[in-house]
């Protein structure tokens, strides 16, 4: 059995591209869809909980930062993302692809999942997933080219 919630994500993204808010309200047939594929209740359910919260706006910052302040992640953050993701955030949002608000959601994004596992290349699915739910991106996936679900050669379109 597949006992991760990104795995979850993966697949409904793989299989159901068209999944939006009226897709979820078939959420029962979806559900037996993802059970059938091998995927844990438990599992699916947190993954549905995860993509219904990409589109909250708790996520907004009180105060902007000033353009001296330095991101330290916390331990917990930590246990989560690596060495190799944090530095990778931290590129995009030099870079101009993620602004405050989108960084501090991908790092809550993360967090909720719990992934033991997350790779670089995961990360990148979950930066992917929260920008294209944010309202205020101007959608600049230039940096999502190879990406590849399976872990297979990237497809270029």
């Amino acid at each position: 059995m597949k006992e991760n919630t990104l795995d979850v994500l993966f697949y409904l993204f793989d299989n159901y591209p068209e999944i939006d808010e009226s897709t979820t309200d078939n959420r029962e047939s979806l559900n037996r869809s993802l059970q059938g594929a091998g995927f844990l209740p438990h599992e699916i359910s947190r993954a549905f909980t995860w993509l219904e919260s990409l589109g909250d706006d708790v996520h907004l910052l009180n105060q902007p930062s000033s353009c001296g302040a330095i991101r330290i992640f916390s331990a917990d953050e930590q246990r989560w993302l690596n060495t190799e993701g944090q530095n990778y955030l931290l590129f995009l949002e030099n870079a101009g692809i993620l602004n405050l608000e989108a960084r501090e959601q991908v790092i809550d994004r993360v967090l909720e999942l719990e992934d033991d596992e997350l790779s670089l290349d995961r990360l990148k699915w979950v930066i992917l997933m929260v920008l294209l739910n944010r309202q205020d991106g101007d959608n600049s996936f230039f940096w999502t080219e190879g990406l590849a679900l399976d872990g297979t050669q990237p497809v270029y379109h």
